[in-house]
């Protein structure tokens, strides 16, 4: 018998619903089956080398025809969370197999984080990115986007009481240099930890006047830098200022 986490959909009378019984469109039942499925694997439900339940036993679970379950464990396997093979069913994959860029698999698995390893990774990956593509920006950047960045310093000096835009501040200085580099690939990889990472930022809700003020510093040193198409100095402050960021927050969550 499968283990339903709560607030995953049921049926009632007849169309599927979740959380106060908003209904789901039929194209997104093989996702339903997805995220589910995902939550209890990688929630721990079912451990790696698990066999799943019987297609039948899903349908049944599910209420959903064995069209949309097939699509689902297709969807699965895509991720690397499961393997399907005929005759021997539908076995859970070690964790060094799930597609942990799919942002299906990022959401569920860092919500189960708790020692922030995964957290640690995925700023790791953004430091080395951010720290090449700010190295590639400083040849790059117009003088046009020179003075953009230096804008929103400003901007962000002039907004430590309202920490959303503060952050929207930063998360645009960092774009912009991002997409000077034109480095599409890091670009891309670093849009998924930020879109779908939600708690991956180096700065949190809460940070201290002072830690904003820190930022800002460091974002203007950044700029200096990239002013002066010092690609080495850039990629290094950047570099620093993502892992000083962090440092921080880990500090203020494990005091």
């Amino acid at each position: 018998m499968m283990t339903r986490v709560e607030g995953t959909p049921r049926l009632v009378d007849g169309e599927l619903r979740r959380d106060g019984g908003r209904q789901r469109r039929p194209a997104r039942f093989a996702s339903v089956v997805v995220e589910e499925l995902a939550t209890l694997i990688i929630g721990g439900n079912y451990p790696e080398g698990a066999v799943l339940p019987t297609e039948p036993a899903l349908c049944e679970e599910f209420g959903f025809s064995r069209t949309v379950v097939r699509e689902g464990l297709k969807l699965l396997e895509e991720r690397g969370l499961v393997r399907v093979e005929q005759g021997r069913g539908t076995t859970v994959q070690p964790r060094s197999s799930w597609d942990l860029l799919d942002p299906v698999v990022l959401q569920i698995a860092l919500a189960y984080d708790d020692d922030l390893t995964l957290l640690d990774d995925l700023i790791s990956i953004r430091r080395l990115l951010e720290r090449e593509m700010g190295a590639q920006a400083a040849t790059k950047l117009t003088d046009v986007e020179l003075r953009e960045l230096e804008a929103i310093a400003d901007e962000m000096d002039h907004a430590y009481d309202d920490y959303d835009r503060f952050r929207d501040y930063d998360n645009a200085f960092h774009a912009i240099i991002m997409r000077a580099s034109g480095n599409e690939i890091g670009l891309t990889i670093v849009r998924v930890i930020h879109r779908h990472g939600g708690a991956t930022a180096p700065l949190a809700s809460g940070a201290s006047r002072a830690a904003l003020k820190r930022t800002v510093a460091e974002h203007r040193e950044i700029l200096e830098a990239l002013a002066s198409r010092d690609g080495e100095l850039a990629g290094d402050r950047i570099s620093a200022h993502i892992e000083a960021r962090w440092t921080e927050r880990k500090k203020r969550r494990n005091p």
